[in-house]
């Protein structure tokens, strides 16, 4: 059975410093001169990304963008 993915560019507002996500595994991060924080990544359900969701939210991050991506 081949593991399936969908990837996701999340932008939230401010810069998060990557290893606050280290236990995300497959997350990339990328901060913005905009003073955005880029998170991108393959997550097997929408239950993990949820999780995610749900994490950002719990540190306060303004969310401003869910954007599914190709490939």
């Amino acid at each position: 059975m081949v593991d399936s993915c969908q990837p996701y560019e999340i932008r939230i507002e401010g810069h998060l410093a990557p290893h606050r996500l280290r236990h995300f595994e497959g997350v990339t991060v990328r901060q913005e001169a905009s003073g955005e924080t880029v998170i991108v990544g393959c997550f097997r359900d929408q239950a993990a990304l949820y999780g995610l969701l749900g994490w950002l939210q719990r540190l306060g991050a303004t969310l401003l963008l869910v954007k599914r991506v190709e490939d």
